[in-house]
């Protein structure tokens, strides 16, 4: 990856870690939403044309994750940690799809097996949810 002028080229994602290097740098961010539309892009319309770029930014992320920019590594005494986190989840966010087939995919077939996935999750769910304000309250009384 080169640095040119403050800017990162050389990987598929140069906006993530030129933005990771500048905060590492003692950069702060800012919102900005002005009124004028500043940025107009075109967008993929086609399916074959939006897979190659979702490949082509997981494969940039997971270059930065695993390489000389990880936000753990390079960002370490210059970045606070919940932004180092919150570069991870962004850096990461391709691994999400391995959950999210599963879910998809493994409760459909449950009932066709006799098994009752959901009957398990949401009994557990709902008793954690009934206690939260027990939990609450015994926090409240040590403070």
């Amino acid at each position: 990856m080169n640095l040119h002028k403050g800017v990162i080229y050389g990987c598929p994602v140069e906006d993530v870690v030129t933005g990771l290097a500048i905060q590492c740098r003692g950069w702060k961010s800012l919102y900005c939403n002005p009124n004028r539309k500043a940025f107009l892009v075109v967008t993929p319309t086609i399916l074959d044309v939006v897979l190659v770029q979702q490949k082509r930014w997981s494969e940039g992320m997971f270059h930065i994750f695993f390489y000389k920019y990880c936000p753990f590594s390079y960002g370490h005494g210059k970045i606070k940690l919940g932004v180092q986190m919150g570069y991870c989840m962004y850096l990461l966010w391709a691994s999400i799809s391995f959950p999210i087939l599963y879910y998809v995919i493994i409760p459909p077939l449950c009932p066709f097996h006799g098994n009752s996935l959901f009957h398990q999750v949401i009994l557990s769910l709902l008793l954690v949810m009934i206690n939260i304000p027990m939990y609450q309250a015994f926090f409240i009384c040590n403070d």
